[in-house]
């Protein structure tokens, strides 16, 4: 279980910064910088509201993400993935999936991150948000298209199957644009 890991992707998933997240939760901007942090973790209380901010269920919340090492042979090796709706370029060596997200027929189920193990700091390692995904198939399509590249020596991918999202203000209820 890393929940910090969790609550960092998906605050940054949903664009929100760790003062924004602190005022939806009625705490501090350190709270939440401790928490992402693994410092201390949220109480059921907040794990709740958590969930009902993301739109996760606690078990996501609290569970392990997929991650997905590009190369196990040679780590050192990176790719660069552009995400043209996101309006994000990151150089990783890793990528992440999100468990499948609760939510209406027409919200995102999954969500995929950029990782790049190379770059630790005390801060951790840099992870960026790539994308939404409107369910399992498309996200799998993704990382497989993103390994096939990597394997094949392209320094470039750009992603193909995530999907453009708007953001309601009620409950951050992530709607896919059609």
């Amino acid at each position: 279980m890393n929940i910090g890991q969790n609550i960092m992707n998906l605050r940054k998933g949903a664009k929100l910064s760790q003062e924004q997240l602190a005022e939806k939760m009625g705490v501090t901007r350190q709270t939440i910088s401790n928490w992402e942090l693994d410092e201390s973790s949220p109480d059921l209380k907040q794990g709740k509201e958590l969930s009902k901010i993301f739109n996760v269920s606690l078990d996501d919340l609290t569970g392990d993400l997929t991650f997905e090492y590009l190369d196990d042979a040679d780590s050192d090796r990176k790719i660069t993935i552009i995400s043209s709706i996101e309006n994000v370029i990151v150089t990783c060596n890793k990528i992440q999936s999100s468990n499948k997200y609760k939510g209406g027929k027409d919200s995102p189920q999954y969500a995929l991150f950029g990782i790049d193990e190379s770059n630790d700091t005390i801060f951790g390692v840099n992870n960026t948000f790539l994308g939404w995904y409107e369910n399992k198939e498309q996200i799998s399509k993704e990382i497989m298209g993103i390994k096939e590249a990597f394997m094949s020596g392209t320094l470039s991918y750009e992603l193909k199957y995530n999907v453009e999202v708007e953001k309601k203000l009620m409950g951050m209820k992530l709607v896919i644009k059609k």
